[in-house]
Order: structure tokens, then sequence, then C-alpha cells
């Protein structure tokens, strides 16, 4: 999974992608990733790859600046490998219509404060039975960040807070 930064009118902004309707993660806030494919080198060719697949972002244009702590969902049982991706600008990006119902710049500014904790009834994917389940997420207009990539970026917030990542000297 790539975690695309760039520096953005207000700072270092992140590109996330709201998911199409349909699927396990329908209308979920994520960044560009998905499964390693038999051509793939490495999990870092894979995060560019799909990058490239879902939003057009050209490889070229990214310098992968690190690797975050992987992240294991619960819903999907995915195991997730993310790496940061340094831009020098926003790049002109084309939404892959299957997957990406929108691409949305998010100040890094505005998710370096607590998430928003919440009880959320959710179905367990096992049986279906609803359960109440303590949610951590950022808001941002009409969505909400959580899950994975909630994780993602509080690890993100911590490498920085740490001085593991230095975002401004990099974008």
């Amino acid at each position: 999974m790539l975690i695309p930064i760039y520096r953005g009118p207000a700072g270092p902004a992140l590109i996330l992608i709201r998911r199409t309707p349909g699927g396990l993660h329908s209308g979920q806030i994520a960044f560009p990733g998905g499964r390693p494919e038999p051509g793939d080198r490495s999990l870092e060719a894979t995060a560019l790859r799909e990058a490239e697949e879902e939003l057009g972002i050209d490889p070229q244009l990214v310098t992968i600046g690190g690797t975050l702590p992987v992240v294991e969902t619960i819903v999907s049982s995915y195991v997730i490998y993310p790496f940061v991706g340094w831009l020098t600008a926003r790049p002109v990006m084309k939404a892959q219509e299957s997957e990406v119902a929108a691409i949305l710049d998010v100040p890094l500014e505005s998710l370096m404060g607590e998430p928003v904790e919440e009880w959320w009834e959710m179905p367990a994917q096992e049986t279906g039975e609803i359960r109440r389940r303590l949610v951590r997420f950022f808001p941002w207009g009409e969505d909400r960040i959580w899950g994975a990539t909630q994780r993602m970026i509080e690890s993100l917030v911590v490498a920085i807070r740490a001085g593991d990542l230095d975002v401004n000297a990099r974008i």
C-alpha cells in the first residue's frame, strides 16, 4: 500500500481514495493499494503499481521514504505493508472507475490530533451477528477515516513526531 504525500497549499497532504460501492470495503477511505501480482518484484513494486493503476500516479514521480508497521485488517484478514511515498507536487491523477469513487487530498495537519472514538454496531463477518465495537476515526468532510487506514495514519504521525520521517525535508 502506498501512502502518497505531497506539498499542498496548506503544507504536506495525503492522497486517499474513497472505494466504490460494492465489495468488502465499499465506500471506505483508503490509500491506493492491493494484492501482489506474479510480475511484482517486491511489495514496494506492488504498492507503486497499484497507485498507478488506481490513480494514474507515475511510479517515477514517487520516492519511497520509508515503511510503517504492518497492519492487519479485522474484517477481511488482509496483511498490509505500507510504504511512504514522497511526491514533489500533486500529480495529475485519473481515478480507476471500477475501484475509486473519489480522490481525497487531506492536509496532514488535520490528522495530527487524536482520532474520535465512538461505539459502532457492526455485523460479525463469520455470523452476521450485530456487535458493538469501539472505533477510532478521523472525520473528514462527509467521510470517516477508520480501520486500517486510520491505524496507518496514526503510525505515520508517530513516526513524524519521533523524527523517523521528516515530511518537510522530503517534499
